[in-house]
């Protein structure tokens, strides 16, 4: 419902947000997806509602209400990445709104993704994750830590991918894990040798542990079965063990995708191994290693250092 600082096409717009999540839930889009597609309407909605002269209705949205609320993100620094996530979310709510029959037309038709400068994709080194494996030691954690980061930086999984495997999802004789992705599709992610090394030496010290009877899940703490949160403490934990700064998990999965892109491995391996639909994350990884090659070149031939 409306209030008094909201008008109506802002309360409006968070009504049908919740029935298109509805639908989003029923095809199994995974829980950070719809996060980011409530987020985008959400902060639409909040932008017609600051509005001097917001629409009176959602039909009444218009493609310069749109072009103000891009441009207004621009302007205030947002990501590149960001501003056309929102871009291409809001498209797709509005597609969902006509075929509702709660809009006559899409405001963003043939409208073009907006042009904004890409951030270089935020990977670590190889010294930053060798330096967070040799913060793990011998002990059952110091395991566990090991397998962990290796099957992050090996198979590049997404963060809730890598943290919700189950022991049925690994399978050590084909070295792959069986990952369940975005819309509910499994796909196999494989691991090297030294990973597979690291997983049975966590396998063996699992089995051994208090707590692991009681539970399906892959990692194991002093708890039990580790939440994805607590996957990500411990990630966390050992970076800042390592003096690793900024660290979140997902820069594991973008420093998996450029290494590999990096030594050469196809489009399409790469969309399977990690499961992307479109190629619009190849060219950023292609870019990010474009941008490696060519500083390694300058390293190389320096005039400076001829000086």
């Amino acid at each position: 419902m409306s209030t008094p600082s909201q008008p109506p096409v802002a309360a409006d717009l968070l009504d049908l947000l919740a029935s298109w999540e509805r639908e989003l839930r029923i095809a199994k889009l995974s829980p950070a997806t719809l996060r980011t597609y409530g987020r985008s309407v959400r902060e639409f909605a909040a932008h017609l509602a600051a509005l001097d002269d917001p629409p009176a209705t959602v039909e009444d949205i218009t493609r310069e209400h749109v072009q103000d609320w891009i441009g207004g993100m621009v302007a205030a620094g947002r990501k590149g990445w960001t501003v056309n996530t929102r871009f291409a979310n809001l498209r797709t709510f509005f597609y969902w709104l006509v075929d509702e029959g709660e809009m006559p037309a899409n405001p963003m038709e043939r409208m073009r993704q907006p042009k904004v400068e890409q951030e270089p994709v935020d990977v670590l080194t190889e010294d930053e994750v060798r330096a967070m494996l040799a913060a793990c030691g011998g002990d059952f954690t110091g395991r566990r830590d090991e397998a962990l980061i290796r099957a992050y930086a090996d198979g590049g999984m997404r963060w809730s991918e890598c943290a919700n495997l189950k022991m049925s999802d690994v399978d050590m004789d084909q070295q792959v894990f069986w990952v369940l992705g975005k819309g509910g599709k499994t796909r196999a992610v494989p691991f090297g040798e030294r990973t597979a090394r690291a997983l049975d030496r966590y396998l063996r010290a699992r089995r051994r542990h208090p707590k692991a009877a009681g539970t399906d899940r892959l990692w194991v703490g002093r708890l039990g079965g580790l939440s994805a949160h607590g996957v990500r403490w411990a990630l966390e934990e050992r970076a800042r063990k390592a003096g690793v700064e900024n660290f979140h998990p997902h820069r594991l999965r973008h420093t998996a995708a450029h290494q590999l892109r990096k030594a050469g491995m196809n489009d399409q391996d790469m969309k399977r191994i990690f499961g992307w639909r479109s190629g619009k994350m190849l060219e950023r990884y292609g870019e990010s290693v474009a941008d490696e090659r060519a500083r390694e070149a300058h390293r190389r031939l320096s005039f400076g250092d001829r000086l």
